[in-house]
């Protein structure tokens, strides 16, 4: 026998995990096509601009998300080395700092979304339900009864859009931020350029398994702000 409980848990797993799945297609496309208007073509050769979900699912990603809430997907490869002058640094900016522009991008949007279904006080049930991980579609249809269903639905998959793409933005801002300060500065220093491939590899493994909280915490802040933004932009705050 299926308890409400569960029944809740199944909802929000299917619901994070639809949000999920659009989440990381449309990054890794925008990075794949950022690489190659760049000049590196290696995201395209290996196929990762496709609407195909299953090019871009991480299985451990996919596993953090059914625990957590919170999951990432393939990196799309890239090679640096591919870009070339004019202007090389600045194209390799664009190339490593494309995911969290595109994840703060589409969290605008949800977060105008969010507005638009419920009101200015979402953002205040968003920030208790991450924090508290007591993520809840009934709790959210409680909070607005006048609101259908059907709606309210779409507005929990809208949710979990915002709160992953914000997440993600954060997160990746600082791994491909450090990525990118040390491909600079290892073409200037050999000892930086021995070390480089182990900060790579142990910094997102560092900043997922011990900074997680601190990560929650951050972007229910980051969306709050910028949802008391854009309300306040448009007059409903």
């Amino acid at each position: 026998m299926i308890t409400l409980h569960t029944a809740e848990m199944l909802i929000s797993i299917i619901t994070f995990f639809i949000a999920y799945v659009v989440v990381i297609t449309m990054s890794n496309m925008f990075r794949t096509w950022v690489a190659y208007e760049m000049g590196d073509d290696t995201g395209m050769r290996l196929g990762y601009f496709t609407v195909n979900p299953m090019m871009h699912i991480d299985p451990v990603g996919l596993f953090f998300l059914f625990t957590f809430y919170f999951g990432w997907g393939r990196t799309v490869p890239v090679n640096p080395l591919f870009i070339s002058e004019p202007h090389r640094n600045l194209k390799l900016a664009a190339l490593y700092l494309s995911d969290s522009f595109i994840h703060f991008v589409l969290s605008v949007f949800g977060i105008i979304a969010l507005l638009a279904i419920f009101d200015v006080n979402i953002l205040a049930v968003m920030r208790y339900m991450v924090l508290t991980y007591n993520v809840s579609q009934l709790f959210v249809a409680n909070m607005y009864p006048e609101i259908s269903s059907w709606l309210v639905s779409i507005g929990f998959v809208v949710f979990a859009f915002v709160y992953l793409n914000v997440v993600l933005g954060v997160l990746y801002f600082i791994i491909n931020f450090s990525n990118y300060l040390l491909f600079i500065l290892a073409d200037r220093y050999d000892k930086i350029a021995q070390y480089a491939h182990y900060i790579t590899v142990g910094l997102p493994i560092l900043l997922i398994l011990f900074f997680s909280p601190l990560f929650r915490l951050l972007s229910v802040h980051l969306i709050a702000y910028i949802g008391l933004t854009i309300a306040h932009i448009i007059g409903i705050a």
